[in-house]
């Protein structure tokens, strides 16, 4: 008697009459026998062969025959994490509803998620974030869900996945993400709050990474967006001297012409609020508001960066059996540092992306001279304030050495980049600066183990617009004029903020106090209690905890 469908088995497993019986007694057998019919053997590994064939009605069998549905090979896989490479949704579903755990990793520290983002995967990849599946990850050699999905060009899988993730996940696939150079991906990751002049271990920004691989079109975005064509990396590199040796000359004189940069929407809404938050700064017209009742955002979780290594090409080899995924290039200098630990339980943050979103048809304000005040005595109001954005000024000009009232300069944003002498009082040569004033200074340094250090800085004046700038020696590509965005669920205005700004708060019970802003970084804004001398550190993802 043959019986190859699940109904015939059930049947099978319920007849009374003796002819069933002698046949049917053992569902296990009958199980066994039709998997044999089929061509696959009780195992592990031919379990793993129906799921990633999608063999629904086989999966089941197996699981008659007694197997255990997490079962591992030597590997450490599981037949959810093969299911979930052959990108078989129905597989994952049905594997998922057997039971199998989400977050199981195999030797390489990899689980199914990880393994589904690798290859582009989304309805696989948002099926197994539904159920549990752990997107802060990292496997052995530091790739996580979101930044392997950014490294391949995935653009679909980083959207699902970047409003999930911390801030300083988000960076990390930033910059994974230049090495290939996908304008999608960029712009994504842009959009959900990436920092554009984030840095590797070597000090080089998601430009340098671009410029240096030939990413043209990547290149044109991320100058578009407002990255800082003059920053410079440990050894003195802009990413138009990184093009040129590498003999990327396209791409050089790309950067070198900012007529030719041209504009997207999104570029032009980052070009409005940073002329707004300036106007702003400007006025510092401080003003009075009542928040209403917000919840503070949750702090991030701990993490590591990503392993990357400069100069590969293509897709990394996720090979399930093994391999290294990390790109892998003679001579190439890796930017990576160590991978965090393996398994974090933090809570998504969708209140970060909410936040922002809502906040970008808020008019921006000055927080200096401001009052804020807020209506729940629980939560006061800078215990509420998120990040929305920082900018650093670039300026295409750099202060190399300074002796008495003459400093020299370096012209970041031409040909030629070696030192020229300039006094005060005069103007810069092939620039639109004036130098105000040069003042030569020395301090000591935590860095430098107590020995003094060298912070002499250089005024100068923008002839065109009037501004001035204030240049601090070996800080390359920008004024020392720093900016940035606060913003709250609960504020109907985004602030603009500078260091030394003062303002106020208050809540029921708590009185009146009074703040000021001690540094302003691309990742965190410092303001400081001036009656208790608490220092809070307000970040992307809301208040960082002091620990």
């Amino acid at each position: 008697m043959k019986m190859t469908t699940l109904s015939g088995k059930l049947i099978c497993v319920l007849a009374v009459s003796g002819l069933f019986l002698s046949s049917c007694s053992d569902p296990q057998k009958v199980a066994r026998k039709d998997l044999e019919e089929k061509g696959y053997e009780v195992s592990p590994r031919d379990l793993f062969l129906a799921a990633g064939a999608g063999d629904l009605e086989s999966i089941e069998l197996f699981m008659l025959t007694g197997l255990d549905i997490d079962t591992v090979d030597g590997a450490g896989n599981t037949a959810l994490i093969k299911a979930a490479s052959a990108g078989q949704i129905q597989a994952v579903e049905k594997i998922l509803g057997l039971g199998a755990d989400p977050r199981h990793i195999n030797s390489l520290g990899r689980d199914a998620l990880l393994t589904a983002s690798a290859k582009g995967f989304e309805d696989v990849s948002r099926m197994l974030m539904s159920r549990g599946a752990n997107v802060d990850l990292r496997d052995s050699e530091g790739w996580s869900a979101l930044s392997i999905a950014a490294y391949n060009g995935h653009s679909n899988i980083v959207s699902l996945l970047a409003g999930q993730v911390t801030s300083e996940a988000l960076d990390d696939a930033l910059l994974v993400a230049s090495f290939n150079g996908d304008a999608r991906v960029i712009t994504t990751l842009l959009g959900q709050g990436a920092n554009i002049n984030a840095r590797s271990p070597e000090s080089k920004t998601p430009l340098m990474i671009s410029a240096s691989g030939g990413k043209l079109q990547a290149v044109r975005v991320l100058l578009q967006n407002q990255a800082n064509p003059y920053s410079e990396d440990n050894y003195g590199n802009t990413a138009a001297n990184l093009a040129e040796m590498a003999g990327h000359e396209k791409v050089h004189e790309l950067i070198l012409t900012p007529d030719a940069w041209g504009a997207t929407p999104e570029s032009l809404e980052v070009a409005r609020e940073m002329a707004a938050a300036k106007e702003a700064l400007v006025a510092e017209a401080g003003i009075e508001e009542t928040f209403e009742v917000a919840d503070a955002v949750e702090g991030p979780a701990e993490g590591g960066t990503v392993a990357v290594e400069e100069g590969t090409n293509g897709q990394a080899d996720w090979a399930d059996s093994g391999g290294s995924s990390a790109p892998q290039s003679a001579g190439d200098r890796k930017v990576a540092a160590a991978p965090a630990a393996v398994g974090s339980t933090r809570k998504p943050l969708p209140n970060r992306t909410q936040i922002r979103e809502k906040a970008k048809s808020k008019p921006i304000v000055a927080l200096n001279g401001s009052k804020i005040s807020s209506r729940s005595p629980e939560t006061a109001p800078v215990q509420t304030m998120v990040l929305s954005s920082f900018h650093e000024e670039p300026l295409p000009i750099a202060v190399s050495k300074v002796d008495g009232k003459r400093a020299e300069i370096r012209h970041l944003g031409s040909e030629e980049s070696a030192p020229i002498e300039v006094a005060a009082g005069s103007n810069i040569p092939g620039t639109e600066f004036r130098v105000e004033e040069v003042t030569r200074k020395f301090v000591h340094s935590k860095e430098g183990q107590g020995r003094m250090m060298d912070v002499s800085r250089v005024k100068v004046t923008d002839t065109r617009t009037g501004e001035t700038h204030l240049l601090v020696k070996d800080s390359a590509g920008q004024s020392s004029d720093t900016y940035a965005i606060l913003t709250s669920a609960g504020s109907q205005y985004r602030y603009a903020v500078k260091s030394g700004d003062i303002f106020s708060s208050s809540q029921p019970g708590m009185g009146e106090k009074d703040y000021q802003v001690l540094d302003i970084r691309a990742g965190a804004v410092v303001i400081k209690d001036l009656e208790t001398e608490e220092v809070i550190t307000v970040g992307r993802d809301g208040v960082i905890p002091t620990h």
